[in-house]
């Protein structure tokens, strides 16, 4: 039975030889036979672990509403804020006017902001940003100009996407 074995084995050789031969001879090369009878390769897989931060939210979605306190005492308008949700976790809303600044942290998309002054007869107008946060992460602020005017009784606000 050995001798058998022996054969096979020896006959399988052969069969295989001969087909390199071939492929050889016809003009496959060295290189594209051995392709055909061996493979072999490697992969490499780089994983890049970056930061992420929360979309920045759109100016243009911004909308404000205004509402002043008592005609006697503290002179202040309420200036509330409304924007389009983004994937983020909180809001920080800055009021800034003659380098005072007014701010407020929330997770809703409103936020109403207590303007001292802006109550009073003229024209106010506040650099307001608004930072989406999310994981300890900020994301770019949206710049909004609020004009509050009050001439007499009437009084008047509007955000704009600052330029």
């Amino acid at each position: 039975m050995s001798a058998r074995g022996t054969r096979e084995r020896s006959g399988s050789w052969r069969i295989a030889a001969i087909v390199y031969g071939v492929i050889v001879v016809l003009g496959l090369g060295a290189t594209g036979a051995h392709a055909l009878w061996t493979l072999s390769g490697s992969v490499a897989s780089t994983v890049v672990a970056g930061a992420w931060a929360p979309q920045g939210v759109n100016p243009a979605t911004v909308t404000c509403t205004r509402k002043d306190g008592p005609l006697l005492g503290d002179s202040y308008s309420d200036l509330t804020l409304k924007w389009g949700a983004v994937d983020a976790t909180g809001y920080t809303v800055q009021a800034v006017r003659n380098s005072v600044t007014t701010t407020k942290t929330t997770s809703n998309t409103t936020a109403t902001l207590r303007l001292d002054g802006a109550a009073l007869l003229g024209t106010y107008v506040y650099a307001v940003t608004i930072t989406p946060t999310a994981s300890g992460l900020s994301g770019a602020p949206a710049r909004v100009t609020a004009e509050l005017s009050k001439v007499l009784l009437v009084t008047s606000v509007k955000c704009t996407p600052a330029s």
